[in-house]
């Protein structure tokens, strides 16, 4: 099966408007008054899902759905679920036989009449046996025939997305309506004192051709012909005449260290122990460094060098985002020491650069000044001392038909003053497709396709899955509770729940609450999953079955609180401190029915049988399902968890 063709074909209508996409599974949420997609208004609509589902083996399975709202599903053009419910689950389907290989598959949504509206379609491939029913492997869907319409649809959503990400609307301004996309917030380097964090003969290249520096670059090249080059030094001189800048001082604070090694006859051995810090946080995965072979996708540190003053370069990995709110540079926490390391090592391999003095007369700052003014720098960049004289059409007064000039234009003319962004033939062909739309859909923000966006434009993917400790990032959403997520992503958590990893997850504060939410959503799950507090009497049972006289001996591998683990084997498990606010409940409960069907390389062992039996049956008539509730009523208590008995 070619993974490029996961998924089904997602078709999203209401009224007149419809929208057409791949979605990985049959999960959709959709809070009261949003849109399901960016081009929908908000309120009632249909969702249809369509493809195949694949079955290594002939088999019989049973379906149920979670949702708000009214559901069919069609597998094998035979109506096997079908009903409505609100904020419940429907009754488990019969039983019903799926041939090996492809079976085609519909499902219809309709959304509730109050209420957020959801869906979450569930599987058991045991249905003769007691366990719940489970989330279906998104790797078993795959769409027959993508519609001609999903072309169509995926331009629209380039356009869109070009438009936001390349800040458009900054210039071409926008109603108050449309400030619900967050992309309309983003911000861009600050001009305030940057002249006393980078190098005058760095601005000046990059002005003059931003793309020559970074081919990623979203910022255009303002100034063309003949007098480009004295233009941009103009400009530059100004900017580095803008030195008062006070340092920027971290507001998040390092991780703690790691706690002592876990006891046994022989510590783990902390992977990539003796690799440079580089390695460890796997600045790999984006960036390569000076000198190193081009790689495609990643930004080379070949200009670092010549682009940040002195110590500037350890100030900004200490706080990438202190004068760039939105910047894509996470913010690793790290210590003093470890910004040092980074930025020698860095400078230590970078090409040698002869600086060069910036001009410092009255015409050339004069002059540069007043670019920054009239051009559209301060559209973009904030600065206190200068005042913006730019003005442009607002979007509405841009007809579509004029989306092939100007900015956008294939072949600028040579006295051309439009910037100019370098854009594609398919990219120019988006915008244009998105200029055709009534552009409504930038006054919508729809969490799931935001975070879809910016998990691409962040190279989530890259450590995500192929890095230890980081799960692949199509399970976060619905692994973790959207508040943890929120707190981790904005840099909240004191310690790591794997601090043996060198690996570490970063925080990206802007978009924290918004990622956070995206993903839960993303999974059919609400943006807000609120912990009930413990029951005693269950939690004093969970902690019995987390020790080790009659327990499941958890903590041989899993630390709680102060306590480290007694004697891990192969791997250690997080903290058990952590693991109460930090997984959804769900997904908690399928994973201790059956870790290996999440990870069969994982080294946490099966406890229960397929009839739904512990081993202990001492507790709770040895119920699995009841033993996995108390052990979470346990981990709910977090800090106030007495520990259990280890001997």
């Amino acid at each position: 099966m070619n993974v490029l063709l996961l998924g089904l074909v997602l078709t999203l209508n209401s009224g007149p408007s419809n929208d057409t996409l791949i979605a990985p599974n049959v999960w959709l949420y959709v809070a009261s008054r949003q849109s399901a997609s960016p081009f929908l208004p908000a309120g009632p609509f249909a969702a249809k899902w369509e493809g195949t589902l694949n079955i290594d083996l002939r088999g019989d399975y049973a379906f149920e759905a979670e949702l708000n709202g009214t559901v069919k599903v069609e597998i094998n053009g035979v109506i096997v679920l079908e009903g409505a419910a609100a904020n419940a689950s429907t009754a488990r389907s019969k039983t019903v036989r799926l041939k090996k290989g492809a079976n085609p598959i519909k499902v219809s949504y309709i959304s509730a009449e109050q209420g957020d509206s959801y869906l979450r379609l569930n599987w058991s491939d045991k249905p003769d046996k007691p366990l719940p029913a489970e989330p279906i492997p998104s790797a078993l869907f795959q769409p027959i025939a993508p519609p001609p319409a999903l072309t169509v649809a995926n331009q629209l959503h380039r356009g869109r997305e070009l438009f936001l990400e390349f800040r458009c609307a900054k210039c071409h301004t926008v109603s108050d309506a449309a400030k619900n996309a967050p992309e309309l917030s983003m911000d861009a380097p600050t001009f305030d004192g940057i002249g006393a964090r980078r190098n005058y003969g760095w601005l000046a290249a990059w002005i003059l051709d931003p793309q020559s520096q970074r081919a990623s670059a979203h910022m255009p090249a303002l100034f063309h012909g003949a007098t480009a080059g004295n233009e941009s030094v103009a400009v530059a001189a100004f900017l580095a005449s803008l030195t008062t800048d006070e340092p920027a001082k971290p507001t998040l604070k390092p991780y703690q260290s790691a706690p002592a090694p876990a006891t046994g006859e022989s510590p783990l051995p902390i992977p990539d122990a003796d690799k440079p810090l580089f390695e460890k946080l796997h600045c790999t995965a984006c960036h390569t460094l000076p000198k190193a072979a081009a790689e495609a996708g990643k930004i080379s540190l070949d200009s670092v060098a010549l682009k940040f003053k002195s110590d500037k370069l350890t100030e900004f990995l200490l706080l990438p985002e202190a004068h760039y709110a939105w910047t894509r540079m996470p913010n690793f926490r790290l210590t003093p020491a470890e910004g040092k390391e980074l930025a020698d090592l860095i400078l230590s391999k970078s090409p040698k650069y002869e600086l060069t003095a910036a001009p410092t007369d009255a015409a050339t700052l004069a002059h540069g000044r007043k670019l920054v003014t009239t051009t559209g720098c301060i559209n973009c960049h904030s600065v206190r001392s200068v005042k913006n004289e730019f003005v442009t059409k607002p979007l509405a007064q841009l007809a579509a038909a004029k989306w092939s000039s100007g900015c956008l234009a294939e072949k600028p003319a040579a006295d051309s003053k439009s910037p100019r962004f370098k854009f594609s033939n398919e990219d120019r062909a988006a915008l244009a497709a998105f200029a055709s739309t009534d552009r409504k859909s930038i006054e919508r923000h729809v969490p799931t396709e935001f975070a879809s966006r910016q998990v691409r434009a962040l190279n989530c993917a890259e450590c995500h899955g192929k890095v230890e400790g980081f799960p692949t990032i199509d399970i976060v959403g619905g692994k973790l509770r959207p508040e943890w997520t929120r707190t981790l992503l904005s840099g909240g958590l004191i310690e790591r729940p794997r601090p043996w990893l060198s690996a570490r997850m970063p925080a990206l504060s802007s978009r924290a609450e918004l990622l956070a939410h995206g993903l839960a959503q993303s999974h059919g799950l609400p943006p807000t999953t609120p912990l009930s507090k413990a029951v005693p009497a269950d939690a004093q049972i969970g902690q019995k079955l987390t020790g080790v006289p009659g327990g499941f001996s958890c903590v041989s591998c899993h630390g709680i609180k102060a306590l480290q683990p007694l004697q891990v084997f192969e791997a250690q498990g997080i903290n058990l401190m952590f693991a109460g606010d930090r997984l959804q409940p769900n997904y908690y409960r399928r994973w201790m029915l059956n870790p290996l069907r999440f990870d069969p390389q994982t080294k946490m062992p099966v406890y229960f049988d397929e009839d739904g039996k512990s081993p202990l049956t001492e507790l709770l008539d040895g119920d699995a399902l009841k033993q996995i509730e108390t052990i979470r009523q346990y981990l709910l208590l977090g800090e106030k968890m007495p520990l259990p008995a280890t001997q």
